[in-house]
């Protein structure tokens, strides 16, 4: 891991909270500095602003493909589609048991690291991710 610690921004609907929680710990386990909506946000800002502040800081975002009946879906995707903007690695999970599929990504996102939950463990998928973000290879891979 290098010197300074990876920023890593993780999107994701509510429906796959836990799963993002689990992940988010494996990787700040390994170095990583983590945010998603679970992270404590400062008091008195727009969330909207720290989204924003957080994904360009961040050095890639994780997207945890929502299913498509997400009552957030669009939020995710508008952060994932945020961060390909601006240049970020967008590296994507499939969660656990999950209705979503790879092949439901909008197309303008769809050219990415895609891991499946239920053919990889978690650990190993952090591990992935990590090195994705670390060497910037996040060049389009179906790695499941």
């Amino acid at each position: 891991m290098p010197e300074r610690a990876l920023r890593i921004f993780i999107s994701y609907s509510t429906e796959d909270r836990d799963f993002a929680k689990r992940l988010g710990s494996l990787l700040t386990s390994r170095g990583a500095s983590i945010f998603g909506d679970m992270t404590v946000m400062p008091g008195g800002a727009a969330w909207a602003d720290v989204l924003r502040t957080e994904i360009e800081q961040s050095s890639a975002l994780i997207l945890v493909i929502p299913s498509r009946n997400a009552a957030n879906r669009n939020n995710v995707l508008f952060e994932a589609g945020a961060a390909k903007a601006l240049g970020k690695p967008v590296l994507a999970v499939l969660p656990p048991k999950s209705e979503a599929s790879s092949i439901e990504l909008p197309t303008d996102i769809a050219s990415l690291l895609v891991l499946d939950a239920d053919r990889r463990s978690v650990e190993s998928i952090a591990d992935t991710l990590l090195q994705a973000v670390a060497v910037g290879n996040a060049a389009p891979v179906a790695a499941k």
